[in-house]
């Protein structure tokens, strides 16, 4: 065993050697039988089973937090902590009132949510490392072969175009093996500097969490990469055309109505979200505005949690729901916006068109022939 692999073992945390000697000699102080495997305690008889249950949901502080990972949802959540661990969650009623003419907030949360502790300390979480076995070995490789130099290990590897095409064809195929914090992070570094000298430091485009997850986190990365002079890259450029149709539709970069605002509307179309299941904190405000008369339509191509909700299923077939989007614009622009005259536009007196441009005249279009029949004049 290397000196690094050992150090890397007895580091104190969740892990190693010390911690596992620290959790096999908890069963010298307890009653209860402990499992082989220490995850599970058994006790026998009456007053043991309760002073079980009893000590299940006991506590010695409570916090506030959240479940950011993959959620945008951000509730509020009390934690109970016992001796540094989670034992309990219950949802946080304190939101600020938005007044008696509408629903609250609260309470916020999901039973995704309620059992989010359990993947904290669940055996299959993944807390080290990895990397691709075959990067590795090639990696361990060419720094031992070049002196130790990291940054030069990585040229090697990338500059070859046999070996580039050996660890990049591996992607998606699983075969990664855990590696140290050190050896990862070194890795990651070496891939920076040699991108930097090799093509300049605006090659580089980093990634960053989403800022639902951790501000600090989101903070952290997109500070890293201005500093270095890269270009940063976020959630929402996966956001389909909605970065580019956004400004163009509406005027403004994304600055759409809040789940809250659903309260206020007449007709609600749920497209694209099984509100129940992932929007559940937000789904009452559907459910409760049903009460004022809303109309309710789901596109949908299953009977998916949100359709029962609906007075109208549209059950689009799966990559029709982009023509059926097409056709009710076509709809909205011929019916209402294009065709028919709107006095407000064409009027000489009110039309905004008139006052900036006085000798323009509308364009119109005969419906028999489709000829136009009018002509902007100059």
């Amino acid at each position: 065993m290397s000196t690094e692999t050992s150090r890397e073992q007895t580091r104190a945390g969740l892990d190693g050697e010390l911690a596992e000697a620290l959790v096999r000699s908890r069963r010298f102080f307890t009653r209860a039988e402990v499992s082989d495997d220490l995850r599970t305690l058994h006790r026998k008889g009456g007053r043991q089973a309760d002073e079980f249950y009893r000590d299940r949901w006991s506590h010695d502080k409570v916090v506030r937090s959240t479940h950011g990972v993959n959620c945008t949802g951000s509730c509020s959540w009390k934690v109970f902590v016992k001796d540094g661990i989670i034992t309990w969650e219950a949802q946080q009623t304190d939101y600020p009132s938005v007044g008696p003419d509408r629903p609250e907030y609260e309470p916020r949360g999901c039973p995704r949510g309620a059992a989010f502790s359990w993947y904290t300390y669940s055996p299959t979480r993944v807390r080290y490392p990895y990397v691709r076995g075959v990067l590795l070995q090639m990696y361990r490789e060419a720094k031992a072969r070049l002196g130790g130099d990291p940054v030069a290990a990585w040229a090697d590897i990338v500059s070859d175009p046999e070996r580039a095409r050996r660890y990049k064809a591996v992607r998606g195929k699983g075969g990664l093996v855990r590696a140290s914090w050190d050896e990862a992070v070194e890795l990651v570094a070496a891939a920076h500097v040699h991108t930097i000298k090799e093509y300049g430091p605006d090659r580089l485009a980093g990634f960053s969490p989403i800022p639902a997850m951790s501000m600090v986190s989101h903070a952290a990365g997109a500070r890293f990469y201005s500093l270095l002079g890269g270009a940063m890259l976020s959630f929402y450029d996966w956001y389909a055309d909605l970065p580019v149709a956004s400004p163009q539709v509406f005027g403004d970069q994304t600055d759409v109505p809040e789940s809250g605002d659903w309260w206020d509307a007449g007709y609600l179309i749920m497209w694209g979200s099984n509100l129940p299941v992932t929007r559940t904190p937000d789904a009452h405000w559907m459910a409760e505005a049903r009460y004022r008369g809303q109309k309710v339509v789901a596109v949908s191509p299953d009977y998916a949690d949100n359709v029962k909700f609906a007075d109208e299923w549209l059950a689009a077939q799966p990559g029709t729901d982009g023509a059926l989007a097409m056709a009710m614009g076509h709809v909205i622009l011929k019916e209402f916006f294009v065709d028919p005259a709107t006095p407000y536009f064409t009027s000489p007196t009110t039309s905004r068109g008139t006052r900036i441009c006085p000798s323009w005249s509308p364009l119109t279009r005969s419906r028999a022939s489709r000829a136009p029949t009018g002509r902007a004049s100059s």
